[in-house]
């Protein structure tokens, strides 16, 4: 029973972790056939997150073009019909009529300053911001859909080891039951076997439905269908044997918070930097073009020219200290930017100092409980055989089972640990 608690609260953690994975996987008939990297592949391109994170680039990608057409031409036309109504304008003994009439009107204007240019930097700043923001959404998708599958993995040996330990102790109660019926046996010690092979009946439905939890927990993660099916080609040995399981490399600094951290400075800087073209000039150009048309034969009077053209050099003069003031809140901001971040650096180190040290304990944890799982088989073993020529009793047997069960359920435990522990130093490192 303390497997069964063991493993239940291994694959809920294992739910609670999961979110997402990728391609290089080939789905037949539904079923989604994948290596540890083609489910980060599936996760990422199926993701929701992804998705959104991609939307939030492309709207900064419109943005800079926003910023940049402020300072291209504009052109405005317009067309109206005017009529006074049969009005008359009577000037020095003269009577000048007022016709109705059409105008044409078109406007072309553009304008440039500092602040405009700045802008435009800033919006393409703006694009590398998403695209980090975008890098850490990758990375923790990538992280749920590794947690995911190896716990897929993980509820897969647990049931093999219980089946592994049925499988040897069933033969050992058929043939206490063979002997009891002749005589040779205590009945008593059938029922205290079927007792056991009953509880690893329940470890094993239980280990049946943590699989089918995990599986599920997996398939949230690549943002599959649920009805999705799911088959991984790829093993725990590959992990905890040809793979490393050793302490990975990698630096702190290639965290996505860091790298956007460093481009919020950036960013205080260009906007310490459009706050003082608040002092610089601003030029513009505007033309315009204006033609009308009377509805009779006389025309009306008309003292508007067709043509304009108008430049115009804007320079601040005096604002009472508001430009001023702007400027010195940007300056501010570059500091607490730069706080901000040697404050998280600290911050990220303490943390990969905790992760090293509990991948550490975690490995050691591995080594020692496979070790003792591997010696508690044997024992169990030599305890069959003993048990078979009745030099020890079914209490014996039951005890040699018990302690088994205990020493797979922290082989169990020791492993999920040590994908946790890996994990999360990877996703640190920016490195999944």
């Amino acid at each position: 029973m303390n497997l069964k608690r063991t493993l239940m609260l291994i694959f809920a953690a294992g739910v609670f972790s999961g979110a997402n994975a990728q391609t290089d996987s080939s789905a037949n008939q539904g079923k989604l056939v994948l290596t540890l990297d083609s489910a980060k592949v599936y996760a990422v391109q199926h993701s929701k997150t992804m998705r959104t994170a991609d939307l939030n680039i492309q709207k900064a990608e419109w943005a800079k073009w926003q910023s940049i057409s402020n300072m291209l031409l504009n052109i405005d036309g317009t067309l109206s019909y005017t009529s006074m109504l049969g009005y008359e304008m009577h000037m020095m003994g003269q009577t000048i009529s007022m016709p109705p009439y059409g105008s044409l009107g078109v406007t072309a204007s553009a304008a440039i300053n500092g602040q405009l240019v700045v802008g435009v930097q800033l919006s393409k700043m703006a694009i590398e911001m998403q695209k980090l923001v975008q890098a850490g959404s990758e990375n923790d998708v990538k992280a749920a859909a590794t947690t995911s599958y190896l716990s897929v993995l993980i509820a897969q040996e647990s049931k093999k080891t219980i089946e592994d330990s049925r499988k040897n102790l069933e033969k050992s109660y058929n043939n206490v039951v063979q002997l009891a019926k002749v005589g040779m046996a205590e009945q008593t010690d059938a029922d205290q076997l079927k007792v056991q092979l009953m509880v690893l009946d329940n470890n094993l439905r239980a280990a049946d439905r943590n699989i089918q939890l995990a599986k599920s927990a997996l398939i949230t993660a690549l943002g599959a269908p649920p009805s999705s099916d799911v088959e991984l080609t790829e093993t725990l040995d590959y992990f905890f044997e040809n793979e490393q399981v050793s302490e990975p490399s990698g630096s702190v600094e290639s965290n996505t918070t860091m790298q956007q951290l460093d481009m919020n400075i950036t960013l205080a800087e260009k906007q310490w930097t459009l706050s003082r073209w608040a002092y610089g000039p601003t030029l513009s150009a505007a033309y315009s073009y204006t033609g009308k048309t009377y509805f009779n034969k006389d025309a009306g009077f008309n003292m508007q020219p067709p043509h304009t053209l108008v430049l115009t050099l804007k320079v601040p003069i005096f604002s009472s200290g508001n430009r001023y003031a702007a400027c010195k809140q940007k300056k501010i901001d570059i500091d607490i930017a730069q706080t901000q971040r040697d404050q998280t650096l600290e911050q990220l180190q303490v943390q990969e100092i905790q992760l090293k040290y509990n991948l550490s304990n975690a490995i050691e944890t591995y080594n020692s409980s496979k070790e003792s799982l591997e010696l508690y088989q044997k024992i169990f073993k030599n305890s069959l055989q003993k048990f078979n020529v009745g030099t020890i009793s079914s209490n014996d047997l039951i005890t040699v089972n018990n302690n088994l069960l205990n020493a797979q359920g922290t082989y169990i435990q020791s492993l999920y640990s040590v994908m946790n522990a890996q994990t999360e130093l990877l996703k640190l490192y920016n490195n999944l």
